[in-house]
């Protein structure tokens, strides 16, 4: 079978290896990379039984399934109604190398694609994307469930984080999975509506 024909074979498959595995849009010899770390994340937290410091959401198959488990968890540790908790965000400012130790509360989550505009470090917030560059890594983001949380500032944008870059979904499962808010920056967070930014928990290639 000639390369192009491989090609078209594997992405018109995709999907379809996405019933017994799950959704990807990648082609074969990143999907293969992809499942090795998948593979990894697993295996450590099996054999050690102690779940990992910085958890790869890209990792799970159901990703809201995880996060509902989290917030039920921090529902039993502090006596208080799940229905009462929502999510606070945190972008850390330090390397993943200095988060030793998980948080006392919630989860760190690494490993996210910010679309459609750039991140400062040193100001925590969102900045125009550099030139020809359709994607950038953010920094882990700590994921704390808060109870009866307050509105969201206006300073903020409800970022949504996708499964994958097709935003509409496919292979029967849903592409959206939580908005993360985000400082919004010098400028407001229509701008980045307009802008379509995202979170992306995967990429294409």
């Amino acid at each position: 079978m000639a390369l192009s024909q491989c090609s078209l074979f594997w992405s018109s498959a995709a999907y379809r290896l996405s019933d017994a595995a799950y959704p990807s849009l990648k082609p074969l010899a990143s999907w293969t990379r992809d499942l090795c770390q998948r593979m990894d994340q697993f295996a450590r937290w099996a054999t050690t039984a102690h779940p990992p410091v910085l958890f790869w959401l890209s990792g799970f198959t159901f990703p809201t399934g995880f996060l509902t488990a989290v917030l039920q968890a921090s529902a039993r540790n502090n006596k208080v109604s799940v229905d009462t908790l929502s999510w606070e965000f945190v972008v850390a400012t330090m390397e993943d190398s200095h988060l030793l130790s998980p948080p006392k509360d919630g989860v760190y989550i690494r490993g996210l694609y910010l679309q459609g505009a750039g991140w400062d470090k040193k100001g925590a917030c969102l900045v125009e994307a550099e030139a020809m560059r359709l994607v950038c890594p953010i920094p882990t983001i700590h994921f704390r469930p808060t109870e009866n949380r307050k509105k969201t500032a206006k300073s903020v944008y409800v970022c949504p984080c996708y499964y994958f870059p097709v935003r509409a979904g496919g292979g029967g499962m849903p592409s959206f999975v939580v908005g993360v808010e985000l400082k919004s920056g010098a400028v407001p967070p229509d701008h980045w509506v307009k802008r379509g930014t995202a979170l992306l928990m995967s990429l294409d290639s």
